[in-house]
C-alpha cells in the first residue's frame, strides 16, 4: 500500500490554485494532504454500503493538481482512476508524477470530453458547478453521458451557506433558483459565482438523475445522484417548472445582476483622473441631490 504522503507533492503554486493554503510549504502541504484526504472520506461515505471501487472506473472532473485524486492511487491497481480538468500545468504535472496508474486529462472550456458513452461507474465534481455559468448544462449532461447505466454522480453547489459571502445578502431559497454572480470575473479570482437552492436542484437535476442523498460539506452541498435511464435534452433540463419560485428567483438574479453593474461602474469612476473632487462637487449640490 502506498500512502499518500509517499507521493510527490505539485509544486506549490498549483497545489495552492484551488484552495489557499497556509503560505509557508511545510503547513501548506500538510494543509494540501489533509484536505484531500478528507475528501476522499467523505466521497467514500456518500457511496452505498458495501461499494467496491475493484473493476470500476472513477473520473475526478475538476480534478485540479489531484489534490483527492492521489488518494485513490492504490484503487488505481484494480481499477481505472481518471483525472480532468481544464488546466493545462496541472494535468501535465499529473502525467509526469503520477501516471500510471492514475490517468490525467485535459478537458476545453464546454463539452464534449475525449471518452466514450458509458465509461465511468462513479464521477465526482466538487466546486465546480459552483462557478459554472451558460456550460453549466452542458456538463452536467456530458457527465451524464459517460455515466455507465445507474453510474453514480456526486456533484457540489453552493447556496444557504453561501449567500451572505457570495451575494451579501441573507438566504431565501424562494428567490434563488440557479442565480449566476459576477458572470465576468476572472478566473484568478475564482470565475463566475452560482448560487442554487436545494428545490432547484431537485426540479431540474432531478430530470436527469434521481437524487439519493444530500448533505453539507465543506460550506457547499454535496449531492450523490443516480442516473435516470433515457434521453434528455439541455432545453428540457433547463426549462422553468410549475414551481412560481422559478420565476421570482429569475426576478431576483436580474436585480443582483444589476446591482453588480452599478457597484462596478463606481468603481469605475472612482479610479478616473479627479474623481476625488468630482464626488466631492457631487456632495455639495443643492439639496443634497447627487449630479447624474
Amino acid at each position: 500500500m502506498t500512502a499518500s504522503s509517499d507521493l510527490p507533492y505539485p509544486p506549490f503554486e498549483l497545489a495552492d490554485r484551488v484552495i489557499k493554503l497556509p503560505s509557508d510549504d511545510l503547513n501548506g502541504y500538510i494543509h494540501y494532504e489533509l484536505q484531500g484526504s478528507d475528501t476522499r472520506d467523505q466521497l467514500v461515505g456518500m457511496l452505498p454500503d458495501g461499494y467496491s471501487f475493484e473493476g470500476r472506473s472513477l473520473l475526478d472532473f475538476g480534478c485540479g493538481a489531484g489534490r483527492t485524486l492521489r488518494h485513490f492511487h492504490d484503487e488505481a491497481g484494480s481499477a481505472r482512476v481518471v483525472g480532468c480538468d481544464i488546466d493545462q500545468r496541472s494535468i501535465d504535472w499529473l502525467n509526469t508524477n503520477l501516471c500510471p496508474p492514475l490517468e490525467a486529462v485535459r478537458s476545453e472550456v464546454d463539452p464534449p470530453l475525449a471518452f466514450e458513452d458509458a465509461s465511468f461507474d462513479f464521477i465526482w465534481a466538487i466546486s465546480v458547478f459552483t462557478h459554472l455559468s451558460d456550460n453549466s448544462v452542458p456538463w452536467l449532461l456530458e457527465l451524464r453521458r459517460l455515466l455507465k447505466p445507474d453510474g453514480l454522480l456526486m456533484a457540489s453547489y453552493m447556496g444557504e451557506h453561501n449567500s451572505e459571502d457570495t451575494a451579501g445578502e441573507p438566504w431565501d431559497e424562494d428567490r434563488v433558483g440557479m442565480n449566476v454572480l459576477r458572470h465576468s470575473q476572472d478566473w484568478d479570482l475564482g470565475g463566475p459565482m452560482v448560487l442554487m437552492s436545494d428545490w432547484w436542484v431537485e426540479e431540474h437535476w432531478g430530470r436527469a438523475f434521481d437524487i439519493l442523498d444530500r448533505k453539507p460539506c465543506g460550506g457547499q452541498t454535496w449531492t450523490l445522484m443516480r442516473k435516470k435511464e433515457g434521453e434528455i435534452t439541455p432545453e428540457e433540463l433547463i426549462s422553468p417548472g410549475e414551481d412560481p419560485r422559478e420565476f421570482k428567483a429569475l426576478h431576483h438574479n436580474i436585480k443582483q445582476l444589476q446591482r453588480e453593474i452599478d457597484e462596478l461602474k463606481a468603481w469605475n469612476e472612482s479610479r478616473k483622473p479627479g474623481a476625488s473632487l468630482k464626488r466631492g462637487i457631487r456632495r455639495r449640490l443643492p439639496g443634497g441631490t447627487r449630479k447624474n
